[in-house]
């Protein structure tokens, strides 16, 4: 494990959140999520009962900043957001992420990205209230009910995330709100290549995710936004239409020559907008850090 060089009061700074985060160095929080059970035992868990009744994961934005903004959109409705073709590249990447913290189950989105062992979804989902998810599922494919279970056997967040895990959703506390886990059988679907740093301002990006209150959360669900602020490794994108619970780890991604490239996941939203990270160099080191077990 290498240790970081930056101090939390320095990353937190207002001038630490107009610059990009140092990646010369990570520190991460790293666990087995079944424990010591048996890989038997613990498939034995998600049972369909369980999984229906599991309670969409999110994180509500109470207020987004209006001044230098356009409007929020008050108008906009679900139909703006759309079935995602779940079929398809890269879609077919994505699913529902299931999983247990503090006594309850959830369900959140996750997709393979950069290696055919690794899902990224959100950290809020894995590790909230000091408590660390166990029972991690990928429910790769998801769709009323069909798609291909993966087992987890390592998961990680950034020390930082769980420094401020407990905080109110905010542009600052995004910047860390990303998860890696290693799945115990590779993806037969391929995967999302890494986009470090892969958008900009006034870029397009399509959100994926499975918003509870569209269709009850059993379809992957799409949505365009336009990126209109990046501070330090955190973006915030605007409108939201497919906002709510369940979407939490929905890859954000932009396509060029043929090549589907995850630039961020959903960190918090609103109808109106959406908070995730922005991909560095931290977040291709932590994905080969638990590639390789978190020697």
């Amino acid at each position: 494990m290498r240790v970081t060089r930056l101090t939390w009061s320095i990353l937190l700074s207002a001038s630490a959140l107009m610059t990009p985060l140092s990646a010369e160095a990570v520190e991460f929080t790293c666990w087995s999520p079944d424990g010591v059970a048996s890989a038997n035992a613990a498939a034995d868990y998600w049972t369909a009962e369980r999984i229906a009744a599991t309670i969409p994961d999110g994180e509500t934005i109470r207020t987004l900043p209006t001044d230098g903004f356009s409007k929020g959109r008050e108008d906009i409705l679900p139909s703006d957001a759309e079935r995602a073709p779940i079929g398809d590249a890269p879609y077919k990447f994505g699913g529902q992420l299931l999983y247990t913290r503090g006594g309850h189950d959830y369900t959140a989105s996750a997709q393979f990205v950069a290696d055919a062992n690794i899902v990224i979804g959100a950290a809020h989902s894995l590790w909230k209230g000091d408590m660390a998810a166990s029972n991690i599922r990928f429910y790769q494919g998801y769709s009323n009910g069909g798609g291909t279970l993966y087992r987890m056997d390592k998961a990680a967040v950034l020390l930082r995330w769980t420094e401020v895990a407990d905080n109110n959703p905010s542009l600052a506390r995004s910047q860390f709100d990303y998860s890696v886990m290693r799945t115990t059988v590779a993806s037969a679907v391929g995967k999302y290549e890494l986009g470090i740093d892969g958008a900009h301002v006034d870029d397009n990006v399509t959100i994926t995710g499975y918003p509870a209150r569209l269709d009850g959360g059993e379809y992957m669900y799409r949505e365009i936004a336009r990126i209109v602020v990046q501070a330090g490794t955190a973006y915030d994108a605007r409108p939201h239409p497919m906002y709510g619970g369940g979407a939490s780890g929905g890859a954000w991604f932009v396509t060029a020559n043929n090549v589907h490239k995850a630039v961020s996941v959903v960190s918090s939203g609103a109808l109106d907008g959406v908070y995730g990270p922005s991909f560095t160099q931290d977040t291709a080191d932590l994905i080969a850090i638990v590639k390789n077990g978190c020697p």
